[in-house]
């Protein structure tokens, strides 16, 4: 083989090569979320503090690790601070210190710190203060680091179009244990007002009730009963017990004779021996209330024009005691005496 086809062979792979590195294209720089981590370094004098946060930025799915690097000659005394009142955005999960060691006349000590991220407005390193001296020196100097600000990378980099905000306010119905809550209230809220309704008209009756006279009262207290139309509702024993104590209660009030508190018997002995009522009224009281007592405590049942002409009587009792004006009261003649003188 001649010396030009030698040359040729060994042209052409070289050629080849060169093109397919020339056809390349440049590798794009890596983003900073990819980096393994990142660095941050102060100094002052002979101390050197380096931050290195592993990974450079913040998500809220995974933990982040703090490396305190500070290096200072091997005759110093450094204090290293506290991270948990410098750390915005994070909750300090776990802090832990290495051995000190000493390389080429320096001294390195290092602080481990695993930060949780909670949900925050914005992920800081605030600056912290680095204090050092020398053996000997009771000089103690410090300086701070540099404060460091992290990105926030988001958990879905392209979230689908079905996680995308809404246009628009949308309404959000509260779930069955807030809805038996508002249930609960509203039955509350409902029973107090009804409770409190019951209350100021029992009040406002008490009052209207006092301002009345005994036979004003004792008429719209049998109005009341007649109202309730118990005769029509078959209770007919609430009925006459209903209305003797309308009358009773009206004696009372009117003559204040205690009637409610007193059986039959006793009431009508009373008010015999007063001279208030007559023997007429007495006989019509002694027929009303024997046949009250017949239906209250013997099981009579009455017929519809019988229980009608008891409430008829008590009326005309009530009317007519009031109507009546009570008797004059007799007075016992004064004696004169004349003075004599002796």
């Amino acid at each position: 083989m001649n010396l030009h086809a030698w040359i040729t062979c060994l042209a052409l792979p070289l050629a080849v090569s060169l093109a397919a590195g020339c056809n390349r294209s440049p590798a794009a720089p890596e983003p900073a979320s990819s980096r393994a981590s990142r660095v941050e370094e102060s100094s002052s004098g002979p101390v050197t503090v380096t931050l290195t946060f592993t990974p450079p930025t913040v998500r809220l799915d995974r933990d982040l690790l703090l490396n305190l690097r500070v290096s200072a000659p091997s005759n110093s005394v450094v204090t290293l601070p506290a991270i948990e009142s410098r750390a915005e955005g994070f909750l300090v999960a776990r802090a832990y210190d290495s051995q000190p060691r000493t390389r080429d006349g320096r001294m390195v000590l290092e602080r481990h710190v695993r930060l949780t991220p909670k949900a925050a407005a914005r992920y800081r390193i605030a600056p912290m203060a680095i204090t050092w001296s020398r053996f000997g020196d009771r000089r103690e100097q410090w300086f701070p680091t540099r404060p460091v600000l992290l990105e926030i990378e988001p958990l879905m980099k392209d979230p689908p179009a079905s996680l995308a905000a809404p246009k628009g306010p949308f309404h959000v119905y509260p779930d069955p244990a807030t809805w038996l809550a508002y249930l609960a209230a509203t039955l509350l809220a409902a029973a107090l007002l009804s409770l409190a309704w019951r209350l100021l008209r029992r009040a406002h009756r008490a009052i209207q009730l006092k301002r009345m006279s005994p036979r004003e009262r004792a008429l719209f207290e049998l109005a009341e009963l007649l109202q309730r139309k118990l005769v029509e509702k078959d209770k007919v024993k609430e009925f006459y017990f209903e209305l003797t104590m309308i009358v009773r209660c009206y004696i009372e009030r009117a003559h204040s004779i205690r009637a409610p508190e007193q059986t039959t018997e006793e009431f009508l002995s009373a008010v015999s021996r007063d001279s208030r009522f007559p023997g007429e009224v007495v006989n019509r009281l002694r027929l009303f209330l024997g046949a009250a007592d017949l239906v209250k405590y013997a099981a009579f049942h009455p017929e519809r024009s019988t229980v009608e002409q008891a409430t008829a009587t008590a009326r005309n009792y009530i009317e007519t005691d009031a109507a009546t004006p009570p008797p004059a009261s007799r007075t016992a003649p004064t004696r004169s005496s004349s003075a004599t003188t002796g």
